[in-house]
């Protein structure tokens, strides 16, 4: 299987977590048993979302979804 395929799956599994569940805040663990990723995976694709401003992630290693109606949100 080529990498590209895995690594598009990855990234919408976790897009879909949040999607879901607005306003949902996750650390790395718990991001990692919802999507079903293991840890590795799941911590370069929370680093890609927060990059594309889909995602921010506080000091305290929680990640949310950015508010639409703000980009600094």
């Amino acid at each position: 299987m080529e990498a590209a395929p895995l690594i598009t799956d990855a990234v919408q599994r976790l897009k879909s977590v949040f999607l879901e569940m607005p306003g949902t805040r996750l650390t790395l663990a718990e991001a990692s048993r919802l999507s079903g990723l293991d840890r590795t995976t799941c911590q370069h694709v929370l680093a890609a979302l927060e990059d594309v401003q889909f995602l921010k992630c506080g000091r305290d290693g929680i990640s949310q979804q950015r508010s639409t109606d703000s980009p600094n949100s």
